[in-house]
């Protein structure tokens, strides 16, 4: 085992009872924390809850990644201050996605990573049908022409990061 998750709060559905999500996004971080494992968080309309329950449950220890992150630039620094890393996924690709596209901007690229989360939020050309791994050269496409590297480059540096954080 590498890491603990996906784990997090999903506010855009009314499923499941707010605080027993944020009773359980706490016991599993400290899960992550008692076996000193990286987390990734998923969060949905739930940035504030998000950002306070990991700013409480702190510890300098492994870290993690916001996964499929749709959050501001300025979020997107809070949790960098706390360790993780930024993962951008297909929404990336999205014409009018002018917030992700400055996130892949901003985001420092030893904090950068890069998902497809199929079989959802599929990128640019082929939205609207079942995301698939290999859609996730569309992905790094995008923020390489974003950030004006080359996609070898960009390959590179978020394969980096992945090894560094997940310690292989």
């Amino acid at each position: 085992m590498i890491g603990i998750g996906e784990i997090g709060l999903d506010y855009y559905y009314d499923n499941s009872d707010r605080d027993i999500q944020r009773k359980w996004f706490r016991e599993q971080i400290r899960l992550a924390k008692e076996l000193d494992l990286p987390y990734g968080v998923h969060d949905r309309d739930a940035h504030e809850d998000v950002l306070r329950i990991m700013k409480e449950e702190h510890y300098d220890g492994a870290g993690g990644i916001l996964h499929c992150y749709s959050g501001s630039v300025e979020l997107s620094r809070e949790f960098i201050r706390l360790g993780f890393y930024i993962s951008l996924g297909g929404p990336v690709t999205f014409k009018n996605a002018r917030v992700p596209k400055l996130v892949a901007g901003e985001v420092p690229f030893d904090k950068l990573l890069i998902e497809t989360d199929s079989p959802y939020l599929t990128p640019e050309p082929y939205r609207g049908k079942r995301n698939e791994p290999k859609y996730v050269k569309y992905v790094a496409e995008e923020i390489a022409k974003i950030r004006n590297v080359s996609i070898d480059e960009l390959a590179e540096k978020t394969k980096e990061n992945f090894k560094r954080l997940f310690r292989l």
